[in-house]
């Protein structure tokens, strides 16, 4: 199996944490990838032959397989043993152990997964691939203010700010459980970069608990970025180490 597990992960005291896997660490149709089929239930397998393309299901797979192998060994559960179930608002948990939070995201050949013992959590990758009408997106989507900061040079940082707030709302609403349905334009980041911290719609009435963000941005080998975000309510999350970014399925 041509991947590189970082960090061995052997409890709970370490997370947060995150795993990131690129879709050609496992060949399709390789014994390997036949080995993590097996970890998969009945359901994911119909969900996983609902795909069109064999990228995609190759894709899922993993994301699947990923989600099993690093709660597996957080639970100390056999990975295809794992039965998930959902809260009121949709998000997905753990049977056995529903105060494990967990936050799946994919993009290009990229999948992320984010893990908290402490509170719900929420992780987004952007892999971008074509150009982008920033400013065109912005203002349909975004904060007033966060166009304005889109729209102040050096323009050449337009497009890693406009990841930055993307993912980092993505983050914020997964972590939610409501998606960004609710309203992108509903948290405002302009600020954060300045250190001034994040301002919320008055709507969003219940934010009791300090939200913490972490944002960071990957340089590949093909010249592209990994633009990587994630929200959430656990203290520890806003200082995450690289330590706690792991690469591979364990």
């Amino acid at each position: 199996m041509n991947s590189t597990a970082l960090t061995i992960f052997p409890d709970a005291m370490s997370l947060p944490a995150v795993w990131l896997l690129r879709s050609d660490d496992v060949a399709a149709d390789s014994d390997d990838a036949k080995a993590l089929e097996r970890l998969l239930s009945p359901d994911e397998h119909a969900r996983r032959d609902r795909y069109r393309t064999s990228e995609a299901r190759h894709q899922f797979l993993l994301g699947r397989a990923l989600l099993r192998r690093v709660l597996g060994k957080i639970s100390d559960q056999p990975p295809e043993a794992l039965r998930f179930s959902r809260n009121e608002s949709g998000k997905p948990l753990l049977a056995s152990m529903p105060g494990l939070h967990f936050s799946l995201s994919h993009s290009g050949q990229w999948i992320a997964l984010a893990v908290s013992c402490e509170a719900p959590i929420g992780i987004d990758i952007e892999q971008p691939s074509k150009p982008r009408d920033f400013l065109r997106i912005a203002h349909h989507y975004f904060h007033p203010q966060e166009c304005t900061l889109l729209e102040s040079p050096p323009f050449e940082l337009m497009p890693m700010h406009f990841y930055r707030l993307w993912t980092m709302k993505e983050a914020f609403f997964k972590a939610r459980g409501t998606g960004i349905s609710e309203g992108l334009g509903r948290i405002n980041l302009a600020g954060y970069h300045l250190g001034k911290g994040v301002s919320f719609d008055e709507s969003l009435a219940d934010l009791d608990v300090p939200w913490q963000f972490y944002y960071a941005m990957h340089a590949l080998p093909d010249t592209t970025q990994l633009h990587m975000a994630l929200a959430g309510t656990d203290p520890a999350l806003g200082e995450l180490s690289q330590e706690s970014i792991h690469r591979g399925l364990d």
